[in-house]
């Protein structure tokens, strides 16, 4: 991307380092390696349950990812409601300027920080773990970034389609929802884990073949999908303007 097509990405990327957005976002890689670390010690020291490595890994992981999705959502409801209805948005439309550009640029700008933050996050978290598990990481850190880009793509939908705070109420009682349809105690139909986005799932049947991959396309798509709603409403939005 260059020149115009930039411009919107650089001016939220600029925003997003201000110390009010990127703020919470820095203190969930040293919580959560303070956590596996007292979580480990504790566990080798038999004051709690005995875990294996693999086990600790993946809660580990998610652990941070489930974190980085809460905040993500939030702070994405928040960002892109605020940004839109911003006087220097509009007003950033008469510039020559690629219209597109004002809805992709904020979009990538935001899931590029939120990034940033799941590999520190996550590279603490492994960090802080005695030695490697004997088990396919990449495929746990892969299949647990999902939700994370699942969280950033609805709070780009929410921020066009409500208020900030409304839309923060909302992703949290959706993701509720959804780690909690997940567990081995929800007994539901299966059709409605096509609906409700599958985090719980993904996270109880992550390691599982086919069903773990299955889950994490099933909220690719949901991702994509939110997306591209935001998307419509943004181009209905900004003929309006």
């Amino acid at each position: 991307m260059k020149g115009r097509n930039t411009y919107h990405f650089r001016e939220s990327i600029i925003i997003l380092l201000k110390t009010k957005w990127i703020g919470p976002y820095l203190i969930l890689p040293p919580m959560l390696a303070f956590m596996v670390y007292a979580e480990a010690y504790l566990s080798a020291h038999g004051i709690t349950g005995i875990f294996t490595m693999e086990q600790r890994t993946v809660l580990a992981i998610w652990n941070g990812s489930l974190l980085l999705t809460l905040i993500a959502g939030i702070k994405s409801c928040l960002f892109f409601s605020g940004i839109w209805e911003s006087s220097w948005f509009r007003n950033s439309l008469a510039l020559p300027v690629s219209k597109s550009s004002g809805f992709w640029g904020p979009f990538l700008a935001v899931l590029s920080v939120v990034s940033v933050i799941f590999i520190l996050t996550t590279g603490a978290v492994l960090a802080a773990l005695p030695e490697p598990g004997r088990f396919s990481v990449f495929q746990i850190i892969a299949e647990s970034y999902i939700p994370v880009v699942w969280a950033v793509s609805m709070g780009a939908f929410l921020g066009l389609l409500t208020t900030g705070t409304a839309g923060s109420i909302f992703f949290t009682a959706l993701l509720l929802i959804g780690f909690l349809a997940g567990l081995p105690i929800a007994r539901l139909p299966e059709w409605l884990f096509v609906i409700i986005p599958p985090v719980g799932r993904i996270m109880t049947l992550g390691l599982v073949f086919p069903q773990g991959l299955i889950q994490t396309a099933i909220l690719i798509i949901h991702s994509i999908a939110v997306l591209m709603l935001g998307r419509l409403l943004y181009s209905i939005g900004s003929k309006r303007r």
